[in-house]
């Protein structure tokens, strides 16, 4: 009996398949790549834009916190007005903008310096009753940090301006926002302030391209004074009715 064997040959994959296998894995490869970098860039951008939210938001919530308690005085030491509640003076975007000072009764400053004593009531030379001081807290922006009395609040911020909310006809609603230093500014007149700050991103230069257009103190800046850093910028803002007007 004959046995017939069949022999089935082997082939491997021609030139052809091989070059269309691995433009399919390059695309993919490619593909996948785009992805996780635009996932990134992303991700870089929300972080980035929540630190920009942070920094502004943080910095109008202290100096709104500062504002409303302006004038305040309690304890009979006190007794009398205060000279002056709220002084500002006028800058310029180069070194910052605008600085405010702040006063009111309290036990200590935004440095955390104790400003407050034991006061001596039954003359045993000891202190048996706490006292507050008269606080003293100055606002500024210095190398793209808010400030308050030298100490850094946070950071991302690039300029801050003040304006005062001024009411001329005695109805407790101001009437006129003037800058500070302004020729027939009244202080005694003043029943509101307003901030602008200027916050804008840290760290990664690539989150904006080219001409950014941001819209600062009633401005585009960037028609008259370009900028070009790959950084994004936002205006925060709020206006603060003061309790206890000068």
């Amino acid at each position: 009996m004959k046995n017939n064997h069949i022999i089935q040959s082997s082939r491997g994959f021609t030139i052809i398949e091989l070059m269309i296998t691995m433009a399919i894995t390059s695309f993919l490869i490619l593909g996948s790549v785009t992805f996780l970098v635009s996932a990134r860039n992303s991700n870089q951008l929300q972080t980035a834009l929540s630190d920009l939210n942070s920094s502004g938001r943080f910095g109008l919530d202290q100096i709104s916190r500062d504002l409303r308690m302006s004038g305040y005085r309690e304890e009979d030491w006190t007794a009398g007005a205060l000279d002056t509640v709220i002084t500002a003076t006028n800058g310029t975007s180069d070194d910052g903008g605008d600085s405010i000072s702040i006063v009111y009764e309290g036990y200590r400053d935004c440095a955390f310096v104790s400003l407050g004593f034991m006061e001596d009531l039954d003359g045993d030379g000891i202190g048996e009753t706490p006292r507050p001081g008269l606080v003293t807290n100055t606002y500024q922006v210095v190398d793209g940090n808010l400030q308050c009395n030298g100490q850094s609040i946070t950071s991302g911020v690039e300029e801050m301006q003040v304006y005062f909310g001024e009411d001329t006809d005695a109805n407790e609603s101001p009437n006129r926002w003037i800058a500070p230093g302004t020729a027939g500014l009244n202080m005694e007149r003043v029943v509101s302030v307003r901030i602008h700050l200027l916050a804008r991103t840290t760290g990664n230069n690539d989150l904006s391209q080219g001409l950014q257009k941001y819209w600062f103190d009633n401005v585009y800046r960037n028609e008259t004074d370009p900028v070009d850093d790959g950084q994004i910028r936002r205006e925060y803002l709020v206006t603060v009715a003061l309790r206890n007007p000068t």
